[in-house]
């Protein structure tokens, strides 16, 4: 391998990609891919390795092969289904990667990037996204949604033996609302606390630094900011408050998702804070 090649391998950018139903694989690949030392990232334009969780069944199929498009060479697309083959999985992503000889053909082969154009919708594979959820919107000439069609797609079953997952999933979703909040430094705080329980810490022993990052959120401006212009209607701080401390009285869920009139830009982080919590009925 030349230096360039090892170099490339150093600190790849991956997409993870959850299919419906498969929550708990998509923390696994994400805490592997910390692990290396490599960043997962949201979009597929910033990302050398899409790794998908999940069999893409007909639904998603397309999906995934139109966030594949848009990743630049050099690049590299991995499916796991279980936990097990992420280790070979990420291992051969990288020989690839380093393959220089094949990724000069990839590149001469490759039809130009298109910038894909902003859709008044989202999809379903997208980070911080409730994975199956399929939005389609209608949106006026000042950017706020006038009309929603909401449908799931159906999800796979996941059989995984972490005990509690929903404790955990919650701290994720926490995380991903963050990062969604523009805050991805206390995101990050969670996400280290997801890989340590992965790895096989007790949860309880880190619920300290959950509780920490749920101090933060309590007195940051930042978020006081959003809540006041982005998200009206929806309260933002206490479903963060309600993932990260479950034993409190905050409300985790608004009894409605209400997105008609609001601004088209924030519908993920609405998406976010009104999604059903880990575990509920």
């Amino acid at each position: 391998m030349g230096l360039i090649a090892a170099l490339a391998v150093l600190r790849v950018a991956v997409l993870v990609v959850e299919l419906p139903g498969r929550p708990l694989l998509r923390l696994r690949a994400e805490a592997a891919v910390r692990a290396r030392g490599w960043t997962v990232v949201s979009r597929p334009e910033d990302a050398d390795l899409v790794l998908v969780c999940g069999t893409p069944r007909p639904e998603v199929a397309a999906a995934v092969d139109d966030l594949w498009s848009r990743v630049p060479v050099p690049r590299a697309r991995r499916t796991v289904r279980t936990a097990e083959q992420l280790p070979d999985a990420l291992d051969s992503a990288a020989r690839v990667l380093a393959d220089t000889a094949l990724q000069r053909r990839t590149a001469a082969e490759a039809p130009p990037l298109v910038r894909a154009a902003a859709a008044p919708g989202a999809c379903a594979l997208a980070r911080d996204w409730p994975a199956g959820l399929l939005l389609d919107c209608a949106v006026d000439r000042a950017g706020r949604i006038t009309a929603v069609g909401e449908r799931r797609l159906p999800a796979e079953p996941e059989d995984d033996p972490l005990p509690d997952p929903a404790v955990l999933l919650a701290i994720a979703d926490a995380a991903g609302l963050l990062r969604l909040a523009g805050l991805p430094a206390l995101a990050l705080r969670l996400d280290r606390v997801v890989d340590l329980a992965l790895g096989g810490r007790d949860l309880g022993a880190l619920r300290p630094r959950v509780r920490r990052v749920a101090a933060a959120v309590r007195r940051s401006a930042s978020l006081a900011r959003l809540l006041r212009h982005d998200t009206p209607g929806v309260d933002v701080r206490a479903r963060l408050l309600a993932l990260l401390e479950p034993e409190g009285d905050a409300v985790a869920t608004p009894s409605k998702r209400r997105l008609i009139g609001r601004p088209a830009a924030a519908l993920p982080l609405l998406v976010a804070a009104t999604e059903p919590v880990p575990g509920d009925a």
